[in-house]
């Protein structure tokens, strides 16, 4: 049934597209609004009991859709429907208009002189489909999750022309040092100032950066920490599976960012290095269960075939990192968000550091002050995995470090970031 379900919903999609394109060729807002319309769909994971609730458009994005859940964890007093639009369609009706050959996130002011004109053209058209789309469905805001989205970007003047609230939920704030510094400059010379009615953001330091680039003013931007973090702290109280590794694969690439200012760094040889030692491992302890947990669109399910790995060694992919974080009774990681959900959860974590990454490229690693998580040598990696692995659990208090390390970046290490999220829907939506 699921299956059917599935082939019916690719169906939809593809006359959904002919659509949108024949819409767009013709210059036609109410066939494109009535698409839209057609491929909205409700989140059923959020519940609402109350009368009069309000109806919010979200654009979704992996991550922030799950810091919007989990802001509405295991309740149903919530005065608000939030339904969801896949971003394709916005992309769609982008590059109909704009034409690029090239885009990218973070780059979003003209790139010629003709755009100023394309962009008003396409204002106008998303203003005039976004007010027909109103008679089909009454919308009160909309959500996204980056001031920085190439096609998203001027939705802050078409949903201004409606006088409709527009909601930022700015997912991105685990920047490294050099990318920290470089962060305000970038946003400042690619990007025009947002017109969003707010701007929700993990942390103090993110705030800092966006008033610093004058993308925004301090009076839109709010501080609410990391939501979807919550999950990782509710993990304290679950005891692990034994024996249950999982290795989230270090991105070679992650140190080559917009923000580094043409600095060319990668990870390749502590990535090789790194899984050459847990295949090894896996070779010589056939009792312990592997998880290799690869990044859409970085890791691919072809470099990691049974030839190479062990039975007891498996590659996933496309599938949230945080789902294994709840067996892990070990985590390797390197420079990621899910480094931080793993302190926070109170998973036994190695980060390996077998070539002095953490002091030889310290700006270009995510700030991590407790350094009893390094690993600096191949025989310091076994020693530490078997002594986790055999480790009884014991839910531990967060040391003070710890606190501080996910306070800078989650903005809280207290747990309630879904609550301080919810209350912020509560008091913007009404």
């Amino acid at each position: 049934m699921k299956k059917i379900y599935q082939l019916i919903y690719q169906l939809v999609l593809v006359i959904s597209f002919f659509l949108i394109e024949f819409s767009l060729k013709i210059k036609n807002h109410r066939i494109c609004a009535f698409v839209i319309w057609l491929n909205i769909r409700k989140i059923k994971s959020i519940k609402s009991n109350l009368k009069n609730v309000k109806k919010v458009l979200v654009f979704p994005k992996t991550g922030g859709y799950e810091d919007l859940v989990e802001s509405h964890y295991n309740q149903n007093d919530n005065n608000i429907i939030f339904y969801i639009l896949p971003r394709l369609f916005l992309k769609k009706i982008f590059i109909h208009h704009f034409k690029r050959k090239y885009t990218r996130d973070y780059i979003t002011k003209a790139v010629s002189s003709n755009e100023p004109q394309t962009k008003k053209r396409y204002i106008k058209f998303l203003t005039n489909t976004f007010y027909s789309l109103d008679k089909l469905i009454k919308i009160d805001g909309f959500i996204s999750f980056n001031i920085f989205y190439y096609a998203e970007k001027h939705l802050d003047e078409v949903f201004k022309n409606l006088k409709k609230k527009y909601v930022i939920l700015h997912k991105e704030s685990t920047l490294t040092p050099i990318e920290e510094i470089n962060a305000a400059e970038v946003y400042k010379k690619c990007n025009d100032r947002s017109l969003a009615h707010k701007i929700s953001v993990y942390s103090e330091s993110q705030k800092k950066i966006l008033i610093k680039s004058k993308i925004a003013s301090r009076k839109q931007i709010y501080v609410n920490g990391c939501p979807r973090s919550n999950y990782a702290f509710r993990l304290r109280k679950i005891k692990p599976k034994k024996n249950f590794l999982v290795y989230y694969l270090i991105e070679k690439n992650r140190g080559n960012s917009l923000f580094l200012n043409k600095v060319n760094i990668n990870w390749n040889k502590l990535y090789d290095q790194t899984l050459d030692l847990i295949i090894e491992f896996a070779k010589n302890n056939y009792d312990v269960n592997i998880i290799l947990k690869g990044k859409v669109g970085v890791h691919k399910k072809e470099h990691f075939s049974s030839k190479i790995l062990p039975e007891n060694c498996s590659f996933v992919e496309g599938q949230t990192g945080e789902r294994f974080l709840r067996d892990a009774s070990v985590v390797i990681a390197f420079n990621s968000m899910i480094v931080l959900e793993t302190i926070a959860s109170n998973r036994n974590l190695i980060i390996p550091n077998f070539n002095n990454e953490n002091v030889k490229k310290e700006k270009m690693m995510v700030k991590i002050a407790n350094r009893k998580y390094f690993v600096n040598s191949k025989k310091q990696f076994i020693k530490q995995l078997k002594f986790y692995l055999n480790l009884k659990y014991v839910n531990k208090k967060l040391s003070n470090t710890d606190k501080n390390t996910l306070k800078y970046y989650l903005g809280f290490s207290d747990g309630k970031s879904g609550k301080k999220m919810k209350n912020f829907f509560k008091k913007t939506f009404n």
